[in-house]
């Protein structure tokens, strides 16, 4: 999915896989439910030769999208005000992200990792050994603060002490006291405090 592409923070935007397709094997596809309206649930897709079989599928699994979601969505794109609307989004991403990373700087011990990147909303964080990703999220869950284990973005092991931590959220006193809690779980090794 390219909607991460929209969410480039800093720097130029990558070409997509698409770019390099001199064979016509590559489905270049995207949403507006990220950027957009989650609600739509509409996105699209450059399928080339697979157009017809898309469509097929498409058809099959959906029957139908609203039209008059379609359609008002092809209006809003033809004002032009998509790009700007994306440029201030980007702008306040980046500005929640930056709050979310320093509060997590204060509150998390020295020896969580922090992988900081320059597109999307989430950060990835890695906890010292032994400590166990899946089982802060539980630990996390009974204080109504959500992480992403990172196991379940993988089928190995190798994930167990990473998590992704969404930073999209409009930065208040609540999402401070959410990290501050957090960093109390990590320093007492996940046992609910």
């Amino acid at each position: 999915m390219t909607f991460t592409a929209n969410f480039i923070l800093d720097g130029e935007k990558p070409l997509p896989a698409k770019a390099w397709d001199h064979h016509d094997g590559v489905l270049h596809c995207s949403s507006f439910s990220k950027c957009l309206v989650p609600g739509f649930r509409i996105g699209w897709v450059a399928a080339g030769k697979h157009a017809r079989k898309i469509q097929r599928l498409q058809l099959m699994s959906t029957l139908s999208t609203s039209s008059p979601m379609q359609l008002a969505l092809v209006d809003y794109l033809s004002t032009r005000r998509y790009d700007a609307h994306l440029r201030r989004l980007r702008r306040q991403l980046a500005e929640r992200k930056q709050r979310a990373w320093q509060a997590l700087l204060r509150y998390l011990p020295a020896e969580v990792k922090i992988h900081h990147n320059d597109s999307g909303y989430f950060l990835w964080l890695e906890l010292p050994e032994p400590l166990d990703a899946g089982e802060l999220s539980l630990a996390a869950l009974a204080h109504h603060i959500s992480i992403a284990p990172g196991k379940m973005f993988s089928t190995g092991e190798n994930w167990s002490r990473f998590f992704r931590f969404n930073t999209a959220w409009q930065w208040g006193e609540r999402e401070e006291q959410a990290v501050k809690q957090l960093g109390k779980l990590i320093q007492n090794g996940c046992n609910s405090v």
